[in-house]
């Protein structure tokens, strides 16, 4: 006749109950970690893109418009999926503005949500990250 260890018997099911304690621990969190890097790194390439196009825009036109820059910037942030940050566009001369050679900078800031935060804080109190980028450009010349 065998004997059974008793030990045998009391460890059946726990590797189901220690799969289910690391996937929570370990793999929710690491999944929240890719998509919030992700979301940041879509709305840095979206900051980038809106300043460097608006600062094209005002290096092209005398008198550039703020409305045509929102749309071009909100246009980027769409095409990268970010579509619903706030941006602010402002904009700074080296030299007198609007004068063909000097140089114009668009600079475009957006604070960017924390996937999740919004549902659980509402929009206006989300905690957020803000992103800044600048680009120059030369006013071109029959700009006046």
């Amino acid at each position: 006749m065998t004997e059974v260890d008793a030990t045998d018997q009391t460890d059946s099911g726990t590797a189901v109950v220690e799969f289910i304690f690391a996937s929570v621990v370990l793999l929710i969190p690491v999944i929240y970690l890719m998509l919030a890097l992700s979301q940041l790194q879509a709305a840095s390439y979206a900051t980038t893109s809106a300043a460097m196009s608006a600062s094209r825009i005002a290096a092209r036109d005398a008198n550039p418009s703020e409305a045509r820059a929102q749309a071009v910037a909100q246009m980027h942030f769409a095409d990268f999926g970010v579509g619903d940050a706030p941006t602010s566009i402002t904009y700074s001369c080296a030299g007198p503005c609007g004068q063909a050679g000097s140089l114009i900078t668009a600079r475009v800031e957006t604070k960017v949500s924390l996937p999740g935060f919004p549902l659980l804080f509402g929009s206006a109190h989300s905690p957020h990250i803000t992103l800044r980028a600048d680009h120059t450009d030369v006013v071109a010349a029959g700009v006046e």
